[in-house]
């Protein structure tokens, strides 16, 4: 059995979609035990205010 991690930072969401997709074709494999994970948010809130999120 494959073990498939796929780690994913996403600030606005694009990358997550693609994170999916990953996962969703890695899941096609036989076998394969796929684990999707998202990195938890590194920025200080003021700066990600100003960054518009």
């Amino acid at each position: 059995m494959a073990k498939i991690l796929v780690l994913y930072y996403s600030m606005y969401g694009h990358i997550e979609t693609m994170a999916h997709a990953v996962a969703e074709g890695a899941n096609k494999v036989d076998g394969a035990e796929v684990i999707i994970k998202r990195v938890p948010e590194t920025m200080q809130p003021e700066i990600f205010a100003k960054a518009g999120r």
